[in-house]
This record gives structure tokens, sequence and C-alpha cells, in this order.
């Protein structure tokens, strides 16, 4: 005989007593939800004026789904209004057609996987008439009719009591939402559904709101505060009172959510398209890192109009889409832009974490779209665009990448480039610098602050050999000059004559008293790794920090960045070229010896009794040329065939490895 399941027979006799759909129960849980509702939007004016499409949006079409979609939401509320499509006398009925293209519109979000939010928005007839017994049976109407219409549905339907209960008092607003959940959980008994405090359903009313006796709901308040620049224009936004005051906000709700274990729903928030635009992006960005660090659903508001994020006519979106979709905690923060001269922008940061693979600097002018101009370490923070066009904004934004294909955006910024006169670079000792060979620090080509250096400082501050330029020089006791006092971010050009294309050794001679000062050498888009000034116990005695570089033949700049600071000293860069295969390397590490011959051969020997096992060659951007395996005391490679540039060789043994950076 079989066994029949002894719960399943309890639930069907249950559905058998009570008349209920198995299919309307819910199977998530508002906490399970909250996690999967992160990234939220609003169809907003759409199906709120009296009839669809006679605001400033035509009739809703199933594409925007496809957009939302595209671009990474999770959630899509779609406010509704229901009064000019209901009957003004009992039973109240609601038109079929407008329950037919409600219905439809919620189809399309759901079939897609969305979690899709209904409501009654912009019914204030309930709200200024609630004291009418009348007015009170028709809203209940209304919803007992949704309910019923929709009790099969998806569990990621939720519905939304009343948008913005203004009018009602506090009392009124927790009776009212009582009632209508009670409405709703004979049809719905578990779907979700969210209740708002009174007044314009701010984060305070929703912290003294009567909480309803239900175990499905969503507490929801909304925010543009502050008022005067969010719904008003007026203004900028972004200090550190403007964070504060916000941050508060959130932290209250977390401490009311926390204290009664109900999920928090932030179903609207945004400012103005007429808002300052640096002010715009910031106070967006704020929004959503903040309802993410205190685990709220974010549903920004787009209406199409002054709030517009999706231009829906052309299929496209405003910028404040990648905040609302890449804003993390691992993206990098506080992008601030500089205008030095006239000729250049600079781009500073702080990098949320330590790890990125690698950064991306993005560019736009007001009728483009963004395109990457510089690719950096994933350690930098800082960046120089060179003469952006006059005349126009120029909108920048840092994206932090992952080789897992993981982005992290920076909210946007931009700034304005005016006309300026540009400035003529010359050579300060009248003729380009030699390579092989000395350049003295203190002898930067002339042109000025943003052409052929850039100090943070408009005067010498040392005084000394070239006065009447914003570089820092010093007098030394040997009768020559070093620069000092310098910055991350400050950097210094010499134009320089490579005598052969091909790899050289550079060593910059530096005196410090500190340790951790860094820098970087650039020719061209070609850039050394980023280096350290060692502590020499003095600003006067120097020591020499060494790297390689491969350089075009001709005429070209080099650029000398400072990175990370304490300040260090830095008195004269010399240039030995590594074209003679002799001269490559001769490296020494733990029980490996690496050299190159003259015949093109890489050499790898062991000084013990252990067996070289394989031997690798990596190209400077992490690409592997040639891997052998090995048997012996000694590995060979010829590195013939190989273009000229840096590499990376490395060799295994039982006992340990060699990884070092080589030119050929």
């Amino acid at each position: 005989m079989r066994r029949l399941n002894l719960s399943r027979f309890t639930w069907f006799m249950v559905t058998i007593l009570t008349g209920i759909n198995t299919n309307s129960l819910a199977q998530l849980t508002p906490h399970q939800a909250v996690p999967l509702m992160q990234k939220g939007i609003n169809l907003g004016n759409t199906l709120e004026p009296p009839l669809e499409g006679g605001w400033n949006n035509p009739p809703a079409q199933e594409y925007y789904f496809d957009l939302y979609q595209q671009a990474g939401f999770n959630t899509v509320r779609i406010p509704v209004r229901w009064d000019q499509h209901t009957q003004t006398v009992s039973p109240y009925t609601i038109t079929e057609s407008w329950l037919q293209r409600v219905e439809t519109i919620l189809d399309w979000g759901l079939e897609r996987g969305f979690f899709v939010v209904v409501n009654a928005h912009h019914d204030d007839w309930i709200k200024q008439n609630y004291t009418d017994p009348n007015m009170r049976a028709r809203f209940d109407s209304i919803w007992s009719q949704i309910a019923v219409r929709f009790k099969d549905k998806s569990d990621r339907l939720l519905f939304e009591i009343l948008n913005e209960p203004h009018g009602l008092t506090k009392e009124q607003n927790d009776e009212m939402h009582q009632r209508v959940l009670s409405i709703i959980r004979k049809t719905n008994p578990t779907r979700i559904v969210i209740f708002q405090g009174h007044n314009w359903g701010g984060s305070d009313e929703l912290i003294t709101a009567a909480i309803p006796n239900d175990d499905y709901i969503m507490g929801s308040f909304h925010s543009y505060d502050p008022y005067l620049f969010g719904l008003e224009g007026e203004g900028t936004w972004g200090t550190t009172y403007d964070y504060s005051v916000l941050q508060q906000k959130f932290i209250n709700v977390k401490t009311w959510s926390d204290n009664n274990n109900i999920p928090v729903f932030l179903g609207e928030f945004g400012s103005l398209r007429s808002c300052d635009y640096n002010s715009r992006m910031k106070h967006y960005r704020a929004y959503v890192e903040y309802a993410q660090q205190y685990g709220f659903v974010s549903c920004a508001w787009d209406d199409g109009g002054d709030f517009r994020i999706m231009e829906r006519a052309e299929k496209e979106w405003d910028e404040v889409k990648d905040i609302l979709i890449s804003t993390s905690a691992n993206s990098p923060r506080n992008l601030a832009l500089t205008l030095y001269e006239d000729t250049l922008v600079q781009l500073n940061w702080t990098n949320a974490k330590a790890d990125y693979d690698s950064l991306f600097i993005e560019h736009r002018t007001p009728t483009g779209s963004y395109s990457r101009i510089a690719m950096l370490k994933g350690d930098t923070t800082s960046f120089i665009h060179m003469n952006p066009a006059p005349e126009l904004y120029h909108h920048y934004r840092v994206i932090a990448h992952y080789n897992n294909g993981d982005q992290y955006y920076t909210q946007p910024m931009r700034i304005f480039m005016p006309t300026y006169v540009p400035k003529v670079r010359g050579y300060f000792l009248g003729a380009p610098f030699t390579i092989p060979g000395v350049i003295e620090a203190e002898d930067f080509d002339t042109g000025g602050e943003g052409l052929s250096y850039h100090d943070v400082t408009e005067w010498n501050v040392g005084g000394a050999y070239r006065a009447d330029e914003g570089v820092d020089i010093y007098s030394r006791t040997d009768g020559g000059y070093h620069i000092g006092n310098n910055y991350p971010g400050e950097w210094y050009e010499y134009t320089v004559d490579v005598a052969q294309p091909g790899p050289y050794k550079f060593d910059i001679h530096i005196a410090s008293i500190e340790t951790g000062g860094s820098f970087i050498l650039q020719a061209g888009t070609t850039l050394s790794d980023t280096l350290y000034a060692p502590n020499t116990g003095s600003r006067l005695t120097t020591a020499s920090v060494s790297d390689t570089l491969t350089l075009e033949e001709g005429i070209q700049v080099l650029r000398f960045i400072i990175a990370t600071d304490p300040t260090f000293n830095i008195d004269k860069l010399e240039f030995t070229s590594l074209s003679a295969p002799t001269l490559v390397f001769n490296q020494k590490m733990g029980h490996l010896i690496a050299y190159q011959n003259d015949c093109n051969e890489i050499i790898v020997e062991t000084t013990g009794n252990e067996k070289i096992m394989r031997l690798q060659l990596y190209s400077s951007n992490g690409l592997c040329m040639a891997d052998m395996l090995n048997t012996e005391h000694t590995a060979r490679l010829n590195t013939e065939k190989f273009p000229k540039g840096l590499y990376i060789i490395r060799a295994l043994t039982d006992k340990g490895s060699l990884n070092v950076k080589i030119a050929l």
C-alpha cells in the first residue's frame, strides 16, 4: 500500500477547507527577497496620469524591460493610478481593460525574472476624503480586486498599499495599512506587502508608524533630501556635513529595522537633472552606497522628465545608471578633478581595495560617449589628461577592474576646459639630451607649469638655479643642484634623443632621510615599475635606484612622475644601453645564476646538486613566450626569435626558483 505523505495530505485538506489556491503561496520571505532586489528603478509618470500617456511619457513599451535587464536592474517599481478606471459607486469595479493593461505590464517584468512592485499612486482622492466611509470602501474594493486578480502571480510580485499618504494623519495611515493588509491576506497569505509612514513617507514617519502584525512585510521610505537640493535644484551637495546628515538618516532607519526585524525598501530617491552636475553624481552615489551598506533595497525614481534616467525613446541611459548598477564598497572613491594652467586635468581618487588588477580612465565630451584613455596599475591614485579640447565640459570616471570581469565605478565628474594660449616647449640647455647619457634633474624642459612640469606650488621654494620656475630646486654642497620638496602627482619632463631603439638601464640618483617615497619613469605610453627612494640618511648623500626601460629611437619626451611621499631629492638620471647581449644581466639568486651570452642564449645554472626542472620566459604583460622542461644542472634558451623588450625569466628547481627581469 502506498503511504501518503502526511504534510502534503494536511495541506491538501487545508486547501479544500479554506479555498486557498496553493499557487498563491509566496516562497520568499522579505529577508530572503532583499538581497535579490538590490538594484531597482521606477517606471514613473507612466501609469499614474488620468490616462496612460497623459503626462510626459508615451504608453509603456515592452522593450523598457529589456533595457532594464540589459542594464542589470533586479527590481522595477510600477506606480499605478486606479481612480480614473474604477466605478465611483458600489461595487467599485475596476474596468477590465485597465486590469488587463496593468497585468500585461507586470508580466513583462515577471517574465524576465524581475521583482515587480505595484502600488496605488496619485490616488489622492482617498487621502483627501479618508473620513468618508464610501471612499474607504472604494479603496478597499480596489485592493480586493488587485489581490484577487494577481493572487497566482510569482512571489516576485510585491504589493505596496499607498504611495506617500500625504493628507492622512498618522492614526489614519496606520489604520488604513492594517485594514488593507487584512484584505490582501484573504487571497495572498504570504505575498510580500510594503507599508509606509504617513505624510510624504519619509524615514522619520516610517520609524514612528504602527507596524502591522504580519511576517511578510517590508517598511518603505522615500528621500530626496536635502529638499532644496534634491527637489528644488538649489546649491551644491557633497560636503562632509552633507554626507554625515544623510548617513545618519540611514543609520536611524537601520536601527529601527534591526529592532523590529523588518527589511527596508527605499522606494524613491534622486535629484533633479537641473542640479549642479558633480553634486548630483555624488548625491546618487551616496544613496546607493548607504543603501548597500545598511542592507536596504534602493529603487531610484525615474519619471522620464526632470528625474530622467532612461532615455525611453532613444533606448539609451543617463550615466546615473552606472552609479545605480556599478557602485560598490569595492568602488574607487572621492574622485576629484583639478584644472592646471588651462592645459591639463588632474584626476585624484582613493582606492577602496588594494588588489585591483588594473584601473581604467574613461572620458567623454558632452555630445560623445565614454572611451578609455588610459589603463593604469591597480594601485594608482592619480592621472593627468593632457590638453583636452577647450571650451567644453569634460567628463571623467575611474573603473576598477578585476581579471574575472568584475568592474567597479566611481561616480562621473566633469570640469570645464577654458580656451588657453598654447605654451611652447623648449630645451633648457639648447638641445635634447642624448641617450645613452646623463640628465641633471634640474635641467627639465622650458615651457612652464602644465607643459614641461607640474608642481603644486607656483614658485621655486628652494629658490636656486631657475628662480622663475615653479619646480623646487635646491643647491648642493658640491656646486650642483637637485629637485626636492616633491609631492604625489608632480612631474618633470625632459626631451631626449635616443641613439638606437632597445632596452636601457637607468640609474636615478636620489637622497632621502625617509623610506616610502616612490616614482615612475614614463616614455610615451611605456611606464617603468613603481620604484622606491632609499633611506640614504642624508638629504645630500645619494644612492642609485635602477631599472630598465625600452625606448624608441629618436627625439621623445621622458616624464619623471612622483607617485607617493615622503619627499626625496632627485640629483640626476643616468642611462646606459643594454643592446649588447653580454651587458643584459648576470644575476645570482639562491642556488641559481642567470646570464646571457653573445650567442643570444639565456643560460641558467645551479651552484649545488639540484637540477633545473623548468625554464619559462614571460613578456612584460604576462604572456608566456617560452616554456621548456629540463633535467640538467644547466638550462639554455635561445632568444634570437623574440622581439626586443623587457621579459621575466623564471627557473624552477626542487629547492627554489629564480624570477628576474631581463631585457633582450
